[in-house]
């Protein structure tokens, strides 16, 4: 089966089906012991990518927070069976195509379709679809998508086309899951494995979106709190640097070598604080408005962006020519007392003090949720399990692998550069 196929299941029954994650199923609505073997955990390993395998077969902590993983998913899956959300016409829909599509990919998969040809017949899917039971099924799962797309649920149709390509992907995996069955598919431990896991998705996705998400948010009163234990996330906290940092400079100090020790703008510290020459219109409004009013020289104020705060020294002015018009540009250069990147992600935007705060709630908040929800599951998955290294793929003739050679050199990463006061590379020279 196609991925392009696999994407058109999800988006009609608005599930995410991932290659490599299986499934529990409990089939009563009490909760009943689950239990994941070694071996089933074996197994479930076989099915990630090679990449993670490789992470898996080699650090014992890795397989543990895998294992851990899986057992708060199937721990949420089984209370939201409990719960009857497995009980709702969508829902019975979700866990009735996951089923058929695991099937049907492990059947084709089986018979050495690779994804490149058809999987099924035009006559194949048009008797499959002529099937009253599965031409119901086709019906309710493009109503589905259709309440689910707010650009259709007042009225709109989905185009012709899209609807022939859907009708087409789902004949193929509906007729692969007849085969697969045929042929006793489903009573492979690997295929049973993931299908579990897959209805395990569906529920404890759709579980957490309808009851758990508001448990899981963070109140003003906890973020006040939060920020009130971690003072540095406090924006008044910058402010009070910012104005401290511009009493030094007031006092003689130098500005360059100040912004390369404490500006928060990585793309331009080490220049100074050097942001180059700009005209109107290429900073945010704030910082524009305090760079133009100063004089050759002079420093500015704290001046507050959305960026942090700013202290701006003016180096120079000009009047330059742009498309037969004069303009007036200058040449400055800043301190930012800001968030800076964040600690997880350092190339990712700045968020306020009150966002991480509100983050790092929510996270606590998470973990408890689901730590209370394992807690009184009854899911055992095994830690102690092993993984099979990935194999290594062929090497080309001529290679030797036991031959010494120097590494390449590891290949540079281009550094995202974090925005300056009007979000664009502060090191970018404009003029």
């Amino acid at each position: 089966m196609t991925s392009t196929t696999k994407a058109w299941i999800a988006a009609a029954v608005a599930v995410v089906f991932s290659l490599g994650l299986i499934t529990w199923q409990v089939k009563a609505r009490r909760a009943e012991a689950v239990n994941l073997t070694p071996e089933d955990m074996a197994l479930i390993a076989e099915d990630q990518s090679p990449q993670y395998r490789m992470g898996l077969a080699s650090d014992e902590k890795a397989r543990k927070e895998f294992a851990e993983d899986i057992k708060r998913l199937l721990a949420v899956a089984e209370e939201a069976r409990t719960k009857g959300v497995d009980k709702t016409p969508e829902m019975k829909r979700q866990l009735r195509i996951a089923r058929a599509v695991v099937i049907a990919e492990s059947y084709f998969k089986a018979q050495g379709n690779d994804g490149s040809k058809p999987n099924a017949t035009e006559q194949e899917v048009d008797q499959v679809l002529q099937q009253p039971e599965n031409k119901e099924l086709f019906d309710q799962l493009v109503a589905d998508a259709k309440a689910r797309n707010p650009q259709l649920a007042g009225g709109g149709e989905i185009p012709e086309d899209q609807l022939k390509m859907f009708r087409q992907q789902l004949g193929e995996v509906l007729v692969g899951e007849s085969k697969g069955v045929a042929a006793g598919v489903q009573s492979q431990r690997a295929v049973q494995l993931q299908i579990m896991f897959q209805q395990a998705r569906a529920l404890a996705q759709a579980y957490a979106r309808d009851q758990l998400a508001d448990k899981m948010k963070a109140t003003d009163a906890e973020i006040d709190a939060y920020i009130a234990q971690h003072p540095e996330l406090d924006i008044k906290q910058k402010r009070t640097k910012a104005e401290e940092v511009l009493k030094r400079v007031h006092a003689g100090e130098d500005f360059t070598k100040l912004a390369a020790e404490l500006s928060t703008d990585t793309s331009n510290k080490d220049k100074g604080g050097d942001l180059g020459w700009f005209g109107r219109g290429e900073m945010v409004k704030e910082f524009e408005d305090a760079a133009f009013a100063l004089k050759p020289g002079e420093v500015s104020g704290v001046v507050e962006t959305k960026f942090g705060y700013h202290i701006i020294k003016l180096d120079d002015r000009r009047t330059e020519e742009k498309e037969g018009k004069e303009e007036e540009q200058v040449h400055a250069r800043h301190i930012l007392i800001g968030e800076g990147g964040q600690a997880d992600n350092p190339l990712a935007p700045p968020r306020t003090g009150r966002e991480q705060a509100r983050a790092a709630v929510e996270q606590e908040k998470q973990k408890k949720v689901l730590d209370e929800i394992v807690k009184r599951s009854h899911v055992t998955v095994a830690e102690n399990f092993q993984v099979k290294m990935p194999e290594q793929p062929a090497m080309p003739p001529g290679f030797n692998p036991h031959t010494e050679q120097a590494p390449p050199p590891a290949p540079e990463q281009k550094q995202q550069e974090p925005a300056n006061p009007n979000g664009k590379p502060a090191n970018k020279k404009r003029g």
